[in-house]
């Protein structure tokens, strides 16, 4: 049964990456980072792919583990190399972000933490840096991010995640 559901698997993305076209209005998919790991969003405004919004719905390592949201205005632009053609755009974004920590949620003051209460919320503003291949073969794509936060509403010990995504291109 496995070998079958496999076998269906591959057929389909041979028979829809057929169909998909270097540019696309919508990705959904997964990011795994060094503390925000969780679903992702990206949706295109203008047709040519390159002013759009990113929205990352995830499960956060920081400050012993919570939930975090976050959203971005990007910017994606191509990376013209004429050698190489490789179809790798660069994106930047800026937004903020909110999350909700249940316990042991901290910031540190004079190099100790310091907890705050349970059930602390926090909020702030991001910055995103990244490259993202865009597959022509299968409806996928591939990047790589850093993002730079900071929490302006109980800020917590980190400012830094790196994270790597993949999204189903529709």
């Amino acid at each position: 049964m496995k070998k079958i559901f496999s076998i269906l698997f591959f057929v389909s993305i041979i028979c829809i990456s057929s169909q998909v076209k270097a540019d696309y209005t919508t990705s959904f998919g997964a990011r795994v980072g060094k503390f925000a790991t969780g679903a992702s969003l990206k949706h295109f405004f203008d047709a040519n792919g390159s002013t759009g919004f990113e929205i990352w719905g995830t499960i956060t390592r920081e400050a012993n583990s919570g939930y975090m949201g976050k959203a971005f205005f990007v910017k994606q632009v191509t990376i013209f190399n004429s050698k190489l053609q490789i179809p790798v755009d660069m994106v930047f974004g800026v937004g903020g972000h909110f999350g909700l920590f249940k316990d042991n949620y901290y910031h540190i003051v004079k190099g100790e933490p310091e907890y705050y209460e349970h059930n602390a919320l926090n909020a702030g503003i991001d910055a995103q840096f990244g490259l993202e291949y865009n597959s022509r073969r299968v409806p996928i794509t591939v990047g790589i991010d850093v993002n730079p936060y900071y929490g302006l509403l109980n800020p917590g010990p980190e400012w830094l995640d790196v994270g790597l995504n993949v999204r189903f291109k529709f």
